[in-house]
């Protein structure tokens, strides 16, 4: 079981979705990331085995984010983190019966 300690948890990530949002300006509809929750996370850093063993598989040029584990977070296929979007590639909630647990998402960079 991986453990973390709470400094750790530095950083802020944005949950959500592409929804249809009217410009109120001009009236136009677009599809804009709306973010639905906000959770500070951990960077989770890879060996350079592991990096090598990614290339040429769909988790190539992806990264992997902690957070301490929040059932509502399944539902959303985007994450913003520094106003970079990012698809949810896998995500690996821990469902244990331990009193602290953690999720694992993989993140792939929107093109």
């Amino acid at each position: 079981m991986a453990t973390f300690k709470p400094s750790d948890f530095n950083r802020k990530a944005q949950f959500g979705t592409y929804e249809s949002v009217k410009n109120e300006h001009t009236g136009a509809i677009s599809k804009q990331f709306v973010p639905k929750v906000s959770l500070w996370y951990a960077p989770k850093t890879r060996t350079l085995h592991q990096q090598y063993q990614l290339i040429g598989t769909r988790l190539e040029n992806t990264k992997v984010i902690v957070t301490r584990h929040h059932a509502s977070i399944e539902g959303y296929p985007m994450v913003q983190i520094d106003n970079v979007k990012y698809d949810v590639s896998e995500y690996s909630p821990d469902e244990s019966n331990s009193k602290i647990t953690y999720d694992f998402i993989t993140l792939k960079r929107r093109a």
